[in-house]
């Protein structure tokens, strides 16, 4: 089966689609890339009051997801470019997911955090942006999912983005 499209899961993505138990069905559907920090932060998803813990040395054992890892200095090079408003909520993960993410032409972003999309507004890339609810239709599931999580939220603060990008907010570059 060909799978389609490069997709960068953030954490919350990640840890969501454990939690709803669709992890498998997203990963045999999209060419998935998780930034190595994503890897560190997902650790554990809670289900029914639950922790479990996600074993990642299976995941990546299987060859569904590709896990890379930024260079500092381009991690560095990247966040150097915005403003202290944008650059205080950018997490590590965040922040290395959209540095891979520059270097991947075909790529797109799935997160769930106003200020990916911020960046992705301010920066001209909103097209790159995908939200979860926007995935899974892609491949015929449909889930309840909090706002956050939504292509609404995501229009939303890419808008946001832009607009912040006219008044000569967010990326100093």
């Amino acid at each position: 089966m060909t799978r389609s499209r490069l997709v960068l899961l953030d954490t919350n993505v990640v840890l969501r689609l454990f939690e709803l138990g669709i992890w498998q069905a997203v990963t045999q559907k999209y060419q998935v890339i998780l930034a190595q920090t994503v890897i560190d932060e997902a650790q554990f998803y809670m289900r029914d009051g639950e922790r479990h813990e996600i074993d990642w040395a299976l995941v990546l054992a299987s060859g569904v997801v590709d896990v890379r890892s930024a260079p500092v200095r381009d991690i560095q090079n990247f966040c150097g470019r915005f403003d202290p408003n944008y650059l205080e909520k950018l997490d590590p993960g965040e922040a290395e997911s959209l540095t891979l993410m520059q270097g991947e032409a075909q790529a797109s972003i799935c997160s769930a955090d106003k200020i990916v999309w911020r960046v992705l507004g301010n920066t001209g890339q909103a097209e790159r942006s995908i939200s979860l609810e926007e995935l899974l239709q892609q491949i015929g599931l449909s889930k309840a999912l909090p706002d956050r999580f939504s292509k609404r939220f995501r229009e939303q603060w890419t808008r946001c983005g832009g607009t912040e990008c006219i008044m000569g907010l967010g990326d100093r570059s």
